[in-house]
């Protein structure tokens, strides 16, 4: 039987095979969920949030991101989250959120 199988035909059994198991792994593995999405907008989202209440605490008003990364209080540039700052009262009030993810409504 393997004599009349070529080297090309059997390597294409082979990968045909390693894509349906890897596909389904994929699959069942979770990857085609939005957990993972989901999960670090809500970590970027507390960072920030940290971030800026230490830019309130040191300097008595909330920030801009790119304040909060040249003061050294966020050590990386979002890719979820923007922040809109409003002034007012003692350091004012921000608004965190992502445009990427809508919460859904219950």
């Amino acid at each position: 039987m393997f004599e009349k199988l070529s080297f090309g035909r059997l390597l294409g059994a082979v990968l045909a095979v390693s894509f349906i198991a890897g596909f389904a792994v994929f699959v069942l593995s979770g990857a085609t969920t939005n957990k993972g999405t989901t999960g670090a907008i809500g970590a970027e989202r507390a960072t920030i949030k940290s971030a800026e209440r230490e830019s309130c605490l040191k300097f008595g008003t909330y920030a801009s991101i790119t304040a909060l990364r040249r003061e050294g209080l966020l050590t990386f540039k979002p890719v979820y989250n923007s922040v809109v700052y409003v002034p007012g009262k003692h350091c004012g009030t921000i608004v965190i959120g992502s445009p990427a993810y809508q919460s859904p409504a219950g």
